[in-house]
């Protein structure tokens, strides 16, 4: 409940149990009431992001209300009284928060934490990818490494099965015990040449998110939103049609879908727009060319008007001299 005298309240999805600002903060969801205000932040290293601001307040002070924050894959998606009223896109990994903090002008009754009764992915796990692996395509496995883990990997394969004769176009191999990480690719029961270069980002006993993006001639891997390594296609991404999880791991979630635009990757061609997307662009040029062909006209009709009636007005100054000039006698 919002009490009568309240002036707002704040919910805070936080990365530790201190408060404000002890913590890094994921999420940070603050309603002003007298200013009509709801800010949307995030606090990391002792500094506050780009705050987001709308002027729609969906609380009144003395009324009863339920909030929903739901955790999607890119976003805090929250509901006050079952409408949605803001997304805010993750900006510090959901795996790095352990605690949720209130502070404020703010009756609390009740809080509860609902999740899928089991949420964990047997390992090893073996995900089918819709329609094969291609360009333009994302795999995120969200996870945790537990105490004692000492290696996990994963694998895109040309195959559903696991430890058979599968090639392997890409596996993404975490070595906590060596404190690197190799990438490799299998065919023909033979391994190729492994790269382990770069500080591995994991650590025993902490939560992770790995993206692999796939482009037309790399594999491109985040580790919790950072770049981390690029490996080039040595068995073509179209052969790809599994995605295998094993090792000494624990799997939340592992999805698909399209890449966010990577602004280390070329930015794609006319040649590779849809024809939607083709027929806009055409359409817009073929106007745009239109009102500069009607602009040029216009300029040299007018320009020619007044060259003409230059010339009028010359020649009848020229006939008037002429009549008064004095004749010879």
């Amino acid at each position: 409940m919002v009490p009568p005298c309240s002036k707002g309240f704040e919910f805070n999805l936080q990365c530790g149990p201190k408060l404000y600002p002890g913590e890094d903060i994921a999420f940070h969801f603050h309603p002003h009431l007298t200013e009509k205000q709801l800010a949307r932040n995030h606090y990391e290293g002792s500094k506050w992001g780009t705050q987001e601001i709308s002027n729609s307040v969906p609380f009144k002070a003395g009324d009863c209300f339920e909030a929903r924050i739901c955790c999607a894959c890119e976003t805090y998606k929250v509901e006050v009284n079952g409408k949605v009223v803001c997304e805010f896109k993750h900006r510090i990994p959901a795996c790095k928060v352990t605690h949720f903090g209130i502070e404020g002008g703010i009756i609390v009754d009740k809080i509860e934490f609902v999740r899928e009764e089991n949420p964990n992915v047997p390992i090893p796990n073996v995900t089918p990818i819709p329609k094969g692996m291609c360009p333009d395509r994302r795999i995120r496995i969200k996870g945790k490494t537990p105490p004692g883990c000492k290696r996990f990997y994963v694998d895109l394969q040309c195959g559903p099965k696991v430890n058979a004769n599968e090639d392997i176009a890409f596996r993404f191999d975490v070595r906590l015990d060596e404190k690197k990480v190799v990438r490799n690719h299998c065919a023909d029961s033979k391994w190729g040449k492994e790269e382990s270069d770069g500080e591995s980002p994991f650590k025993v006993g902490e939560c992770f998110e790995i993206s692999i993006h796939c482009y037309q001639d790399i594999y491109r891997v985040k580790v919790n939103g950072n770049c981390f390594c690029d490996f080039a296609h040595r068995i073509t991404c179209d052969k790809v049609t599994h995605v295998v999880v094993a090792g000494e791991c624990t799997v939340f979630q592992v999805d698909f879908d399209p890449p966010e635009q990577d602004p280390l990757h070329p930015v794609p061609s006319l040649a590779q727009f849809d024809p939607i997307n083709r027929s806009v662009y055409w359409i817009r040029y073929t106007v745009l060319c239109v009102y500069w062909l009607i602009q040029l006209h216009t300029l040299i009709t007018h320009t020619f008007k007044r060259t003409c009636k230059t010339d009028v007005i010359c020649e009848r100054a020229l006939s008037v001299l002429v009549e008064s000039a004095p004749r010879p006698c």
